[in-house]
């Protein structure tokens, strides 16, 4: 009953992702029984006969799942049978721009679902109000040489087809409507006026969720990618701050709530700044009724729920990464407060647990990342929390910040040369071998299994089985 005490939202998280690797490969209809079995599985490998109540524990859980998996298959079998209108008329509003190949893409939410334009440069800002005209083409499948799928990885962000413009006008902005994208935009511009280049680019990443290309291509190249996407990282260190500032007493929680889902919705809402909201939202709640929550169960209930949100988000790399990571984190957490010392190798293990989908997707992953990572969190955590807070003061007009604030510019580029040096320390890549992920994939099952206490025998057992039956589902 180890897993129905410490994380009982852990086996439907498993169910529904095992259901969901063979989604298009299995009949629809045999899909949710089989989630529940996996469900039902995952339960009994931890079961101990000595305990009560454990059996109406796993009738939840499992009726849990079969509703969960039902809402699912019916969500994506909607989606797919859609039926697009020849011609649109209709109003929006611009979400996000985003470079796609040597065009961009520029998402816009409407009345009628979300359309993408592929236009020659970002002629659209975001939080812009526009009026369109035109007829949606729909995404296209999968590609046959990299396997990308354009109509998974948009529908995760809510959008519904392509769209072929014949017209388009800007809607004057009258002040009427509360448009979260164009305060986004707004210190965007505030962001990149007010900073040196390094440090708005580290800030602009940080608030606002849009990324240097070259920033980011830096980033790729020393295995640290994670720090320029909005992730429990960034979302840590907010509420961390707000924390400081917020006393105590009942309004506590409901004003911390508040900031998370304003920061959140600010910064673009990606799928790995909401799981990090929902998880730290879980913890807020717990704290509300007197109960500490479970870090591993608070992972996966907020994937589950993204899941139930839009099950699209399970062919995203940044959910798939996002929910790897905050796994093995919040694991280590769960053991080191059993005095297990565990966080010593924390970055490691991080990177085994996202070098098989890394590697799978992108072809390879940098070694040096292992090592950078150690010092990159300490050290981000410290800058950009006083490069938030210098922006802010220079913003405002106090000429002081400006000194500092082109010391912090500094110790970014010392960092960027510092991280080059490991880089070419370390140049090797590890490249993606059926090994190699096997082997990940174990090391990742035991940090699963010993953070809710399952004894080492049961752990090597289970990690060892849970792995062949990935690759058997992953293929």
């Amino acid at each position: 009953m180890f897993i129905l005490v410490r994380a009982p939202f852990l086996p439907i998280l498993a169910a529904l992702v095992s259901m969901l690797a063979v989604y298009g490969h299995v009949l629809d209809w045999a899909l949710p029984p089989f989630a529940t079995l996996v469900s039902l599985g995952v339960v009994l490998s931890s079961f101990c006969e000595s305990r009560r109540r454990q059996w109406g524990v796993t009738a939840l859980v499992t009726s849990l799942t079969l509703l969960f998996s039902l809402w699912i298959i019916f969500s994506l079998e909607k989606s797919e049978a859609d039926v697009l209108p020849p011609f649109i008329d209709t109003t929006g509003t611009v979400t996000d721009a985003r470079p796609w190949g040597r065009m961009y893409a520029i998402s816009i939410a409407t009345p009628l679902g979300g359309f993408v334009l592929r236009e020659p440069f970002a002629a659209l800002t975001d939080g812009a109000r526009v009026s369109l005209k035109g007829a949606p083409i729909p995404f296209k499948g999968e590609q046959p040489k990299s396997g990308f799928r354009e109509d998974r990885f948009w529908r995760a962000r809510g959008m519904r087809a392509n769209l072929k413009l014949t017209e388009v006008k800007i809607i004057p902005d009258n002040g009427e409507i509360l448009n979260i994208h164009n305060y986004r935009w707004r210190l965007y511009r505030l962001i990149s006026i007010y900073t040196p280049r390094l440090t708005g680019a580290y800030l602009n990443a940080t608030w606002t969720g849009k990324r240097d290309e070259r920033l980011n291509a830096s980033h790729r190249r020393w295995g640290t990618s994670h720090l320029l996407a909005i992730s429990g990282f960034h979302v840590g260190i907010v509420m961390c701050v707000l924390s400081y500032f917020v006393g105590h007493g009942k309004k506590r929680v409901p004003i911390l709530s508040l900031a998370l889902w304003l920061y959140v919705l600010l910064a673009g809402a990606s799928a790995s700044s909401l799981r990090a909201a929902l998880m730290i939202q879980t913890a807020l709640a717990g704290k509300l009724f007197g109960r500490r929550a479970s870090l591993v169960n608070s992972v996966c209930v907020a994937a589950v729920l993204l899941l139930l949100w839009s099950p699209f988000q399970f062919w995203d790399i940044g959910w798939r990464l996002s929910v790897l990571a905050a796994l093995t984190v919040a694991a280590v957490i769960e053991r080191s407060r059993a005095r297990d010392p565990l966080w010593l190798i924390l970055s490691p293990l991080i990177w085994a647990a996202t070098f098989p989908q890394v590697a799978k997707t992108f072809g390879s992953t940098p070694l040096a990342g292992i090592l950078i990572n150690f010092a990159a969190l300490p050290f981000f955590g410290f800058a950009l929390s006083f490069a938030s807070a210098l922006a802010a003061l220079r913003m405002i007009g106090l000429p002081f910040a400006d000194l500092p604030l082109y010391a912090l510019e500094g110790a970014f580029v010392l960092w960027g040369d510092l991280a080059d040096f490991a880089a070419g320390v370390i140049p090797w890549q590890a490249e993606w071998s059926e090994w190699g992920a096997y082997t990940c994939a174990v090391l990742f099952l035991g940090v699963i299994c010993r953070s809710v206490f399952i004894p080492w025998l049961n752990t090597i057992l289970l990690a060892t089985l849970g792995a062949v039956a990935a690759f058997a589902l992953f293929g």
